[in-house]
């Protein structure tokens, strides 16, 4: 009988402190499942304009958009109360429940947040970072982004959004202690997490001193993980979405890209606004028409951005004229209509090759 020899395959370390200093070390792997994540249609496309929308996870009202109110809600100018959200997706009905980060300022005071739009671009800016072969990484088996902050930093500048690096320093900590538990509408548990469960921050003296060589690390959300393993994600246009100057146009972009899998010109989107400002999480005015103008506001950027080519409305009233809801049917561009074919041609190949892997998964 022939002898066996078993060799041991070395699994890559990674060491990295978090933010009360306490320092951690994590099993890199690479799964192919991430080389997937990181390929693009087309493949050779210069721009590298491309990115993942994420399913579920993006659909989950998470991100405060009124800064204004957020400071208004500070009892005592510290703290805020847990934010409770109801959305759809899919048909199914959930509920997250936003629990704010707790931050101590430069004078030794504490103050709370809620992630907001600062926070999204960053995210969005790390995913992006995570599609690049030497940045995205899995470590203890979850997805995650090793980058500078040097990196993040001229990655969201190119896109036209120029935080001060000690600002992104702030945004990470707040989706690092900043959390979102999900529920069905009858109470069952989808998942409690922070937006980013692991943060391996270097010290604030290392990347001032050494900026392109100080590495942070990120572990991205569960569900994001999941996401990636399951290839549930689609291709986006994420030059395009970080261009935009209004957040809710950004929302529309993705729900668009993510949802609207049957694009054509005889097929137009159909969606209420009532629908638009529950699932965006959008502040709601007490006057409905501002709202709308809000929600048109965004639809006129898309217009510009060649996105959508023309929108009309069905206005639903109540007594004395009130406006009830608007029902918006929105036709892609031709550009747009590429976009999503392009992103559903992807979707295919990704399947076609998950099996072999999950093949080989399974005869191990």
């Amino acid at each position: 009988m022939a002898e066996q020899t078993h060799v041991m395959k070395r699994v890559e370390k990674v060491r990295g402190r978090d933010l009360q200093g306490k320092v951690h070390v994590l099993d890199k792997t690479q799964p192919q499942q991430l080389v997937l994540f990181q390929t693009f249609l087309p493949e050779d496309d210069p721009d590298e304009k491309f990115s993942n929308t994420i399913e579920f996870y993006d659909a989950i009202p998470k991100y405060f958009s009124n800064p204004r109110l957020m400071d208004s809600m500070r009892k005592d100018g510290i703290y805020l109360p847990r934010l409770e959200r109801d959305f759809q997706h899919r048909g199914e009905a959930y509920k997250v429940t936003i629990r704010p980060a707790r931050l101590t300022g430069r004078d030794g005071m504490d103050k709370e947040y809620y992630p907001g739009p600062r926070e999204e671009l960053v995210e969005e800016a790390l995913r992006k970072l995570a599609c690049e072969r030497l940045n995205g990484v899995y470590l203890d088996d979850q997805a995650g982004v090793q980058f500078t902050i040097y990196e993040l930093h001229k990655e969201l500048q190119a896109r036209g959004h120029d935080f001060a690096r000690m600002s992104l320093v702030e945004s990470l900590r707040i989706c690092n202690e900043s959390h979102i538990r999900v529920t069905k509408d009858h109470g069952e548990l989808v998942l409690g997490s922070a937006i980013f469960p692991v943060l391996l921050l270097a010290r604030k003296k290392e990347w001032i001193q050494n900026p392109k060589d100080t590495r942070c690390y990120v572990q991205f959300h569960p569900l994001i993980t999941q996401c990636i393993s399951h290839l549930t994600y689609r291709q986006f246009d994420y030059a395009v979405y970080m261009s935009y100057t209004y957040r809710l146009s950004r929302w529309l972009h993705k729900r668009l890209a993510h949802m609207y899998t049957q694009a054509g010109m005889l097929h137009p989107y159909t969606i209420r606004l009532s629908t638009i400002l529950r699932d965006s999480g959008t502040f709601e005015c007490a006057q409905n028409y501002n709202n709308a103008r809000s929600v048109e506001r965004a639809l006129d950027e898309l217009e510009r951005r060649q996105i959508i080519l023309a929108v009309t409305k069905e206005t639903l009233r109540g007594p004395r004229n009130r406006l009830l809801d608007i029902k918006y049917s929105l036709l892609p561009t031709t550009e747009f209509v590429s976009e999503v074919k392009r992103a559903n041609q992807r979707a295919t190949q990704l399947l076609q090759r998950l099996h072999p892997i999950d093949r080989q998964s399974s005869d191990t």
